[in-house]
């Protein structure tokens, strides 16, 4: 009984170090490990994210060339429409 008291008192400080660092260390490997899982489904988001902006971006591009192109039929159409309008004016003078 004397040699176990002798002992804890020579190493107890020294085995509650040892299991606080220990205990620290387990901890810490559980959280980096549901740490790299938050970070791994966060990279999945993001990548669905740029997949989805990039389907959004084509379909903008898209439209700019409609809209592009309806822009320049109707500056033909009104380019038509003054010329007929000069036309009338010029007949009726």
């Amino acid at each position: 009984m004397e040699e176990i008291v002798k002992l804890l008192s020579t190493y107890g400080v020294s085995f509650v170090i040892v299991a606080i660092f220990l205990w620290d260390y387990i901890v810490n490997k559980k959280r980096l490990a549901e740490n790299q899982e938050i970070i791994k489904d966060t990279l999945s988001a993001v990548k669905d994210t740029d997949t989805t902006i990039a389907n959004c971006l084509k379909e903008m591009q898209q439209q700019n060339l409609n809209t592009a192109k309806s822009l320049e039929l109707l500056q033909a159409q009104m380019e038509s429409t003054d010329k007929k309008i000069d036309i009338l004016l010029e007949r009726g003078s």
